[in-house]
């Protein structure tokens, strides 16, 4: 156990970029919509949401992906076993998604107290976790964090496992999927049906519920991938 949280703070030490470049980022995208939005003198729309929280979101899994592209082949190189640096990935990743997700309940409660920073803009609430108590917003922030981290893991195993032509490979067959999956609820006129369940479903169960599922299941993935990977 000691050697699994030794390899935790190695990523830490090792990914102070992977650490630093998300809260920098969502930084930038926070400053540019107060800009923007303190801009706009006369606007008719109540509580104006923005997407840019989606960003925290994209350089987690830009960086989960570079965490085992890059520092899987280091550490075999220094005798580190495959299950404890799998295990050690996997303790980081969750410390990381814990504090981010703490971060952004604690900036969504000021952003509530202050009427939306004085403009009335959701940045962080999206206009509806506001609603619920600090808990349950913290699990509908953290689960999609972790969904995010591990799909950029697993398409970082993917290319360990598999080189570029797994990732390219994983990307058609998923295309593939999505494409045919689009289609047959077309031919089926199954669309109305996904449209009534997404509405009809809470918030909860579709940012933190659901993506458990998802993220259970690119763990275990991930984990097997990575027992057989060579560097």
């Amino acid at each position: 156990m000691n050697r699994i949280v030794a390899i935790a703070r190695l990523q830490a030490l090792g990914r102070h970029g992977a650490l630093v470049w998300p809260i920098t980022i969502l930084a930038i995208a926070f400053a540019v919509n107060l800009v923007v939005f303190a801009s706009i003198s006369d606007t008719t729309t109540d509580d104006p949401v923005t997407a840019a929280l989606a960003s925290i979101y994209i350089t987690a899994l830009a960086f989960g992906a570079m965490a085992v592209s890059q520092h899987f082949p280091f550490a075999l190189g220094m005798s580190v076993t495959r299950r404890e640096f799998s295990a050690g990935l996997g303790l980081f990743v969750l410390v990381q998604a814990i504090a981010y997700s703490a971060l952004l309940v604690v900036l969504q409660s000021i952003e509530d107290y202050t009427n939306g920073w004085g403009l009335r803009l959701r940045f962080f609430g999206l206009g509806f976790i506001n609603h619920y108590a600090p808990p349950v917003q913290f699990l509908m922030y953290a689960v999609p964090m972790l969904l995010m981290t591990l799909v950029g893991v697993a398409a970082g195993v993917v290319y360990i496992r598999w080189r570029v032509n797994g990732v390219l490979t994983a990307t058609a067959a998923l295309l593939l999927l999505l494409g045919a999956t689009a289609a047959l609820l077309g031919v089926f006129d199954r669309w109305p049906a996904v449209g009534h369940w997404l509405t009809h479903t809470s918030p909860v169960a579709l940012f933190a519920g659901w993506p458990l599922l998802l993220v259970a299941a690119l763990g275990a993935g991930s984990w097997l991938a990575l027992r057989r990977a060579t560097a």
